[in-house]
C-alpha cells in the first residue's frame, strides 16, 4: 500500500487525538486513550483531522485544501454501537461549514457513541479526502484510520 502522493497531490489525511499528541497518516493508525462509559449512556468521541495534500504544483486543481469526510465505525465489540453522527462526507462538511470548527488547520470531528451491552469495544474513525480529483473510495492514498478503545460497564 502506497503512502506517496496520488496523481494530483493527494496524501493520506492526518489525525490526532489532541493537538500536541501523536499524528497518524495511515491505515494502521494510532490508538486514543481508553474511554469508559456505561450501557446506554452516550459518550463523546473526538479527534482532530487535517488534509495533507500537496496540490500547489498542479494548475488543474481548484482547491489546495479538500474538506475531509469522516465515518465512525465499530471495529471490534460484542454488539453493534450507535453513532450520531455516524458519517459526514467532505461535500456535506463543505456545505454546512463544518470545517469552520478548526484549530491551527486541524478540524475537530466528533460523534456521540452509545453502546447497548457491556464489554470491550474498539471504534474506528475513517478519515478520507474523496472530494479530491485524484481520490476515490478504493484508493489507498486517500484515507487514514485512528482507533478508540472503549470499555462499557453495565
Amino acid at each position: 500500500m502506497s503512502s506517496g502522493e496520488a496523481a494530483l497531490g493527494s496524501l493520506n489525511p492526518a489525525i490526532r487525538f489532541n493537538l500536541d499528541g501523536s499524528e497518524s497518516t495511515d491505515r494502521e493508525g494510532i490508538y486514543a486513550p481508553k474511554v469508559t462509559t456505561s450501557v446506554g449512556k452516550p459518550v463523546q468521541l473526538s479527534a482532530y483531522v487535517q488534509d495533507r495534500g500537496n496540490r500547489s504544483n498542479y494548475a488543474e486543481v481548484e482547491s489546495i485544501i479538500v474538506p475531509l469526510g469522516t465515518e465512525w465505525l465499530l471495529h471490534q465489540g460484542p454488539v453493534a454501537a450507535g453513532f450520531e453522527p455516524a458519517a459526514i462526507t467532505g461535500r456535506d462538511r463543505e456545505k454546512t461549514g463544518a470545517d469552520e470548527d478548526s484549530v491551527d488547520g486541524w478540524t475537530v470531528v466528533q460523534t456521540q457513541a452509545t453502546f447497548w451491552e457491556p464489554g470491550d469495544y474498539v471504534v474506528r474513525l475513517r478519515v478520507d479526502n474523496f472530494m479530491a480529483a485524484d481520490s476515490a473510495f478504493d484508493n489507498q492514498c486517500c484515507w487514514s484510520n485512528p482507533y478508540v478503545p472503549v470499555t462499557v460497564a453495565p
